[in-house]
């Protein structure tokens, strides 16, 4: 791999640092640093830092022109004349953004930077945000707007929540302008599903490259003794465990198996106090502690995955990398991910099916189970793979 100079300076922006969205970023950025390159932040919450983009009041300002105004990613527009003006007294060589929506950046003036400040630019899709008119997912809804111009949004009232007004048309209209014709801009999805919706929307002239997201193989690992749990264990993790994660979905399916024992993991204490009583599942809040996390992956005999939304679930790399088979929803690119000797895909909204998945999964030879699981992720889920692929481009678009 070529090293790139020191003087190469990369720009990552993004909602948060930390999070699903942030370790991505800071992963990459970790693997940059490593070939030779300069990384800064540009985020919108989180600790305060010159890398912070505006304030609480402006975070507070931009929530409430989404509630009223359905005006989400076209506030905070002071803060980012502020990012932009340290931008231009120092700057990058490359800016790769990942999630530009979130309450903290006016994407349309941001946008006209990107257009004339002649750096390469690569936008990493985490969502479908970028080429709707509203939503950061729309399956659920059935919808297909977006392909000719948002209008009567269906998921107004989903995040990014507008109260009132829907403004999807307007909104469409404004990205439109703002996203094309940005000089050496290439976009990037984590899987060939988003791809793919990426190429029938106005985002289609740009190169689409697909780069999976991997996990950390070191650390996510499967057990060491072969100890197989006295009753099978189902384990379903999400933050937050609600509706789009299908949280209903997953209790329907655990208490439809009774001889064996169901974790949820991200519940609130209004989920947890809301569980059936005596009954084979047991709620967890969310945790902070990745050991904590790998344990319960181990210990599964199956990951239960009834996410609606989703677009290359990190949960499923992460059971299937501790050696746990995945049911999941043909969701997203959830179809890219399980193979037949990792897991079973069943029909989106489809609880009997994925109740037969389940005891499918639950009566197969743990052993060769893990041990397929395992040698999948190895093969497919390598997040030092994924950054040297970053990384590779990063030196195609700052050495042309």
């Amino acid at each position: 791999m070529t090293r790139a100079a020191v003087s190469k300076r990369i720009l990552y922006v993004n909602t948060v640092r930390g999070g699903s969205h942030g370790r991505i970023a800071d992963d990459l950025a970790a693997a940059a640093r490593d070939a030779g390159y300069e990384t800064r932040f540009a985020y919108g919450r989180g600790p305060r830092s010159i890398d912070r983009i505006g304030g609480p009041i402006d975070g507070a300002a931009h929530l409430a022109a989404t509630r009223l105004l359905d005006a989400h990613g076209f506030a905070s527009a002071r803060a980012t004349r502020a990012l932009i003006r340290r931008l231009r007294s120092d700057p990058p060589s490359l800016i790769h953004l990942h999630n530009i929506h979130g309450y903290y950046l006016h994407v349309g003036i941001f946008f006209e930077y990107l257009k004339s400040c002649g750096a390469p630019v690569i936008w990493t899709l985490h969502d479908c945000w970028a080429f709707t008119g509203h939503c950061s997912h729309f399956v659920r809804a059935h919808c297909e707007r977006w392909k000719d111009g948002c209008h009567g949004c269906p998921m107004r009232g989903e995040y990014p929540a507008s109260l009132f007004i829907d403004r999807s048309a307007r909104n469409f209209s404004r990205k439109t302008r703002a996203f094309t014709r940005v000089p050496n801009l290439r976009v990037v999805a984590p899987s060939r599903w988003l791809a793919g919706l990426a190429g029938q929307s106005f985002l289609k002239d740009y190169p689409i490259e697909v780069i999976p997201n991997g996990v950390d193989l070191d650390a996510f690992t499967p057990p060491s003794d072969a100890k197989v749990n006295e009753r099978p264990m189902m384990l379903a993790v999400a933050s937050p465990f609600d509706h789009r994660k299908g949280f209903i979905d997953t209790v329907s399916v655990a208490r439809s198996i009774p001889d064996a024992d169901a974790v949820l993991v991200g519940l609130t204490s209004k989920q947890i106090e809301g569980l059936p009583k005596d009954s084979n599942i047991r709620g967890l809040r969310r945790t902070d502690s990745r050991d904590e996390l790998i344990e319960l992956y181990r210990r599964a005999d199956v990951l239960i995955n009834t996410t609606y939304e989703d677009t290359y679930p990190t949960v499923n790399m992460e059971a299937m990398a501790c050696g746990a088979p995945v049911a999941a929803y043909d969701t997203g690119g959830c179809a890219e991910q399980i193979t037949l000797d990792t897991g079973i895909l069943a029909r989106t909204g489809d609880t009997l099916g994925m109740a037969s998945a389940v005891r499918s999964l639950i009566a197969r030879r743990r052993s060769e189970t893990r041990a397929a699981c395992r040698a999948h992720a190895e093969s497919a889920f390598d997040r030092s793979a994924a950054a040297r692929r970053y990384v590779d481009l990063y030196n195609l678009l700052t050495e042309s």
